[in-house]
């Protein structure tokens, strides 16, 4: 019976609409269309634009699971009509082992980033944080960027990565770099080791050849990063130590719902300019983040010392589930609440004067509107999750530093309140 389901499932993989179905679907969900041995994409980043490179025209390819199960190369190049720059990356995997993961990654990227993002914003270069782009938001710098990572995976709910991490992040008109005394900056530099560990346990995790997914634990998952940057190794290179840890936690509290919790915090010992500290993540689109601020700008808040906390509890439609006409719908009330707060101490506060009217001390002066987070930020929204079975939608207010001082004049900031959608696939 085993023998003839295996060959009855052979016999389907090789019915046409079978294989266009599952190429079509194939191609939706991980970017890329597969030929045998390469495919081509991310098709979604084959054209976009933004304030720094103007229209941004991308190709890339990668090697299928055809080619090799133990190694994966990748590469893309691209090209902005505005600043005429000729970007690329690439990365070599070889897989020593895919379960437990036992992974060796080398990449590099000379290409425009945005700093101070969530870990779950689209990539640079997707149409989709083009055509959801919040206005003028966008302040990308170009980056050169190298790493070699070594991800072990010790048992399922376990692993370490350790990296080896290079970074120049260069100033142009939108993040301009000015040291104390009025001196342009054309760069910065970072060399640092980095090391990572991540806790769960009875975590369901879904693997691919190469990759693997998250998905789903009723513990909390503890993750812990630690960096040790050295100086010298290159120009405008700076030594300093980063520690920061986060905790995830779903709370069951039938019948009312489940809440998500994440708190996180950190701190960095020793002296570094702007993009090196905690940029405290903005939303600069008007798509559903829920690793950001929704309300927040891009390099509007810095830190060396900070907390954070998000909080999402979904009511599972306790509310609307008793109304009968909404009833039908199953639509699912939702209630978010993020705060931050951080502190800056006097050799990294790049404002122009303190609070005693002394001059900074700052390796670099901040961009305009930025600040530190010494009164904490928060902000509170409602939304509706499981339209269409896989839609929502949030409002969210901001509830303090709703105001912005400029040489001595008040004004209200731009993004006090902001609507949001997403796609919510718990079910």
């Amino acid at each position: 019976k085993e023998s003839n389901i295996y060959k009855m499932v052979d016999s389907i993989k090789n019915v046409p609409l079978y294989r266009n179905i599952y190429t079509v679907l194939n191609t939706v969900f991980n970017g890329y269309y597969d030929t045998k041995y390469v495919g081509f994409g991310p098709y979604f980043k084959t054209f976009s634009f933004n304030n720094l490179e103007g229209a941004r025209f991308q190709m890339g390819a990668r090697t299928t699971d055809d080619f090799s199960k133990k190694w994966r190369f990748m590469l893309y190049g691209a090209y902005g009509t505005k600043d005429q720059h000729f970007k690329g990356g690439g990365s070599v995997e070889y897989m020593f082992s895919n379960q437990p993961t036992k992974k060796l990654t080398l990449s590099f990227k000379h290409d425009a980033l945005q700093l101070g993002k969530g870990i779950d914003a689209f990539t640079e270069g997707n149409i989709l944080s083009s055509l959801l782009a919040k206005g003028n938001s966008q302040k990308m710098s170009p980056v050169n960027d190298f790493s070699l990572q070594y991800l072990h995976e010790w048992r399922t709910g376990f692993d370490n990565t350790f990296a080896i991490e290079s970074r120049r992040i260069y100033s142009n008109k939108y993040v301009p770099m000015y040291a104390p005394d009025s001196t342009h900056v054309t760069s910065v530099a970072a060399n640092q080791f980095h090391y990572t560990a991540r806790f769960s346990w009875n975590e369901t995790v879904t693997r691919g050849v190469f990759d693997k997914e998250y998905m789903f634990t009723q513990f909390p998952v503890i993750t812990l990063d630690l960096i040790s940057a050295v100086k010298g190794l290159s120009n405008n290179s700076y030594s300093y130590f980063m520690a920061e840890g986060k905790i995830e936690y779903d709370l069951q509290l039938p019948p009312i719902g489940v809440s998500n919790i994440q708190l996180s915090g950190g701190k960095i010992l020793g002296k570094v300019p702007f993009p090196l500290l905690k940029l405290h993540e903005g939303n600069g689109t008007y798509f559903h983040d829920e690793t950001a601020f929704t309300c927040m700008d891009f390099y509007e808040f810095a830190s060396d010392t900070w907390v954070t906390l998000f909080y999402e509890h979904n009511f599972k439609g306790f509310f609307l589930g008793k109304i009968p006409l909404l009833k039908r719908l199953q639509w699912r009330e939702i209630f978010t609440y993020k705060a931050a707060y951080g502190t800056l101490s006097e050799r990294n506060n790049g404002s122009t004067y303190n609070e005693q009217g002394a001059k900074s001390k700052a390796v670099l002066l901040f961009p305009e509107k930025m600040s530190s987070l010494s009164k904490p930020y928060m902000e509170a929204g409602v939304g509706i999750s499981n339209i269409f079975r896989m839609f929502r939608v949030d409002a969210t207010w901001r509830l303090t530093h709703r105001y912005h001082t400029f040489n001595g004049v008040s004004k209200p900031v731009d993004n006090r309140f902001a609507l949001t959608f997403g796609i919510d696939l718990t079910f």
